[in-house]
């Protein structure tokens, strides 16, 4: 079988780029599909995330405008009829069987394409991400025409992804936020790795992974964890990731007096190997749209403390069992479910083994049946 996935960058360390990486490995080494990827803007030099040799990569080489706001609306028009016309002719030739969008600007046009190949939309989001994103982005200007232009856009998206054959969602919550239709169906994300290790448990370590912006909730995890420092001196905070809100996380470490306490590290591609140096895992998000990295912890042996935001914690946490789900948004709570991990070893390493164990539901094999019995069905 014959696969095109095409997708905006492979230039990010994001989870969709993760999850992509994962899954086209698998499909082309191990089921022996013929997968190939097609990006919007260049390649980087260094890919972040270890392709197939076997896997086709390649780049339609579109440069997105880099003036002004007024200067990208004006060029939009253009980029997008450039893109759709070297997409279109590269589906053509390529003569996939299925074509896979990952909600980018092919959205709006893979179905209208008479190559042949069925069309399949991933989302790797919650169906309100673009609202909770503009609620919670602190001092925002125009903040309702912003929430009007998002209210549009979902709608919009809803419109073109009706045309498609499936429209794969990460999580059940996230289904009945869509509504009932027909071509939608849920498969999770799968554990990026699998290995026979687990952490001891033992370093006085929090962790937490993602972009350094305001739908993750690093401030809200500061503050947590600002509330009961004093009491566990020995144990540090230590957050991977990068984003626009850096300093502004820095100013909030500073002001708590926790700069000797809490570390902000860029990604780094051994992130087995630092969960494997850690004991609890802390997911502040805001919203997810599945939560891929709290699957990782658990698959290191790492109970999590996460908030049950919308959508993806409910889902992976078994709360009290493999770790804590917190009600959404309560600092004082996170910060009492890190204090019951941290003083209690044994609770900790009990925890550690049941998500370890729950855990194996989300191994590649098995969500990856659920995508070749999708493919089958579907060109059957």
């Amino acid at each position: 079988m014959r696969l095109v996935y095409v997708i905006k960058s492979l230039g990010n360390s994001a989870g969709m780029e993760r999850v992509l990486c994962s899954k086209a490995n698998y499909l082309a080494e191990v089921v022996g599909y013929q997968i190939f990827i097609i990006t919007e803007l260049p390649l980087p030099r260094d890919f972040f995330f270890t392709y197939s040799s076997a896997i086709n990569i390649e780049s339609l080489r579109l440069i997105e405008h880099s003036g002004n706001r007024f200067k990208k609306i004006i060029l939009h028009p253009v980029f997008k009829y450039k893109f759709r016309r070297r997409l279109s002719k590269r589906i053509y030739s390529i003569k996939p069987d299925i074509t896979i969008s990952m909600f980018g600007e092919e959205l709006s046009f893979l179905p209208r394409l008479r190559d042949g190949s069925l069309k399949i939309a991933e989302f790797h989001y919650s169906r309100n991400y673009l609202i909770h994103l503009i609620r919670c982005m602190p001092n925002l200007h125009l903040r309702w025409i912003r929430l009007l232009r998002a209210s549009i856009f979902q709608f919009t998206q809803r419109v073109f992804a009706a045309k498609y054959k499936k429209v794969v969602l990460l999580t059940e919550k996230d289904r009945q936020l869509w509504g009932k239709k027909q071509n939608l169906v849920v498969i999770p994300n799968p554990l990026s790795f699998q290995t026979d290790k687990k952490s001891a448990l033992e370093n006085k370590k929090i962790i937490a992974v993602g972009r350094l912006i305001a739908q993750k909730g690093f401030d809200l995890l500061i503050e947590a964890f600002s509330k009961i420092a004093k009491k566990f001196p020995e144990w540090n905070l230590l957050i991977i990731g990068e984003g626009q809100d850096e300093a502004f996380l820095l100013g909030l470490i500073n002001h708590k007096g926790l700069k000797d306490r809490v570390t902000i590290s860029p990604p780094r591609k051994n992130i087995q190997d630092i969960l494997m140096d850690s004991s609890i895992y802390a997911l502040s998000s805001r919203y997810e749209g599945f939560g891929l990295v709290l699957t990782e912890a658990m698959e290191c042996g790492v109970p999590c403390v996460a908030f049950d935001c919308e959508c993806g914690p409910s889902e992976i946490i078994n709360n009290n069992i493999d770790g804590f789900l917190v009600e959404d948004g309560n600092v004082i709570q996170f910060a009492e479910k890190l204090e019951i991990l941290m003083s209690d070893n044994e609770l900790r390493k009990r925890m550690g083994v049941q998500a370890k164990q729950n855990v194996k539901r989300f191994g590649i094999e098995k969500v990856m049946q659920h995508w070749t019995s999708l493919f089958d069905d579907l060109t059957a």
